[in-house]
């Protein structure tokens, strides 16, 4: 009885699966004819407020959580002057009025987030507290970028000489060791330039020094958000930077490293079970009408996501990696970087270079299919764009960020329609302009001889042969 009953229901759904199946309809995403997806921007006039001085400040209310961020972006970095790593460094130790362990106390009686950034052309602070300690939290912010910091003379500043990512008591020991790769790579690349924030060639700065000529309000922008009444923070702020002042700072246009003629491979030996690959070249100034092409072709190529071009050959086909993606950095007030980044089992680490390197060479020969630039386009003229306002931290830093470099909001304003107006011939155009797998510097770090000694999978090259050309 029970396989009369299983053999029934067996014939009932071959029956009924020839009208169903003649019922489904696939339609391809291009002839959908789905409305654009019509995210717009914030207001940017309406959320920028002018401080006492001449600063700015972007003031976003957003009440998901109770908590309140400021956050300053100074116009100047390492690359500007021996003092600008002092000055982190400083930043860190909190103010002067306090002694360092007196200040982490207090951060840590509040709950507080403290973080300093600084890359070669901008640095940043931010203070994330509790809404309780809106009075406490923003008189500390003001101190701290208004004051002298903790140490910050020549004289008992310390040493911040870096040390080699992959020795033993560095980055490559934890987790985290992509990270590791990118800093060797930018030594390999920058060399003696002053954005190789590792090289100590001139001598050490002050950090009062670098504190006086460029945190000054012409060259700061904050980015304040949290749940608080707009008004009431925005006259708070007036209030804590009243008083003061300070001349608009000479910033300096940094010029292009001396470039690398051929490709070649630089090799780090750690003890770990898998290797890290980055792989890249300078990225010289990218004008703003080449900037949405540029990055819709690595939207393609490598865009971050599980449908591109290295995605495709090397997770889905091969199971090689997790990830292999593209990071275009064009530069500011100097040079920019474009890397690729991916790890592996020693074993393949040889395949997802040569691998990588025939996509990049892919996209250079020939232009990209319209489903490809169809997707491009929409998701980073809608989805992606739509991130850089995903909540008030990511909108007041958007805006902050953008008025400090270029005192307008004209590229946000334009991304979308730019995006939207990419061919297929600009995406190729871009390839061939700003891709040049020839001269690309290879950075791994790993256990290197076991990657050296593994057998060739696909008949991919030694390391050696990739300096050669041949992969």
């Amino acid at each position: 009885m029970r396989g009369t009953v299983a053999t029934t229901w067996v014939l009932l759904a071959i029956a009924l699966a020839p009208a169903a199946s003649a019922q489904q309809q696939w339609v391809a995403p291009r002839e959908m004819a789905m409305p654009v997806a019509g995210f717009v921007a914030p207001d940017s006039e309406a959320l920028r407020h002018e401080l006492p001085g001449g600063a700015f400040a972007y003031v976003v209310r957003d009440d998901l959580v109770p908590l309140l961020r400021f956050r300053a972006l100074i116009g100047a970095g390492h690359a500007d002057g021996p003092g600008g790593a002092d000055y982190a460094a400083a930043l860190r130790r909190g103010p002067a009025s306090l002694a360092p362990a007196d200040f982490a106390d207090l951060l840590a009686s509040m709950a507080a987030l403290y973080e300093v950034e600084q890359d070669e052309t901008e640095t940043r602070l931010t203070l994330e507290v509790p809404s309780e300690d809106l009075v406490l939290g923003l008189g500390l912010f003001g101190a701290i970028l208004r004051g002298r910091l903790s140490g910050e003379s020549r004289a008992d500043s310390g040493t911040n000489a870096a040390q080699p990512a992959a020795a033993e008591s560095g980055p490559a020991l934890y987790e985290g060791s992509l990270a590791a790769a990118v800093e060797l790579f930018e030594q390999e690349l920058f060399g003696t330039h002053p954005y190789n924030g590792t090289y100590q060639g001139e001598a050490r700065g002050d950090a009062a020094a670098f504190r006086e000529r460029f945190v000054v309000p012409a060259n700061i922008v904050l980015a304040v958000s949290g749940d608080f009444d707009v008004a009431e923070m925005r006259e708070a702020l007036s209030m804590v930077f009243t008083g003061w002042s300070g001349d608009a700072p000479s910033l300096s246009q940094h010029p292009m490293p001396e470039p690398i003629a051929s490709r070649r491979v630089h090799t780090f030996p750690v003890d770990k079970l898998q290797g890290w690959v980055v792989l890249g070249h300078e990225l010289p100034p990218v004008p703003g009408e080449d900037e949405a092409a540029l990055m819709v072709m690595n939207y393609v190529l490598g865009g971050g996501h599980f449908d591109t071009r290295l995605f495709r050959a090397t997770r889905d086909r091969r199971g090689l990696t997790n990830d292999d993606s593209g990071f275009p950095e064009p530069g500011f007030r100097g040079p920019g970087v474009y890397t690729f980044r991916t790890y592996g089992r020693p074993e393949v680490v040889r395949l997802l270079i040569q691998l990588t390197l025939q996509e990049i060479e892919r996209i250079r020969t020939g232009p990209v299919s319209d489903e490809d630039l169809f997707v491009a386009r929409g998701a980073l003229a809608d989805g992606e764009f739509s991130l850089w306002f995903r909540d008030g931290a990511a909108t007041a830093t958007t805006y902050a960020r953008e008025w400090l470099r270029y005192g307008d909001h004209s590229r946000t304003a334009s991304w979308q329609e730019r995006v939207r107006g990419v061919t297929a011939d600009d995406v190729l155009a871009a390839a061939r302009r700003y891709l040049h797998p020839e001269r690309m510097q290879i950075v791994v770090l790993g256990p290197i001889d076991a990657v050296r000694g593994a057998p060739s999978i696909e008949g991919e090259p030694s390391l050696e042969q990739f300096e050669s050309g041949d992969g």
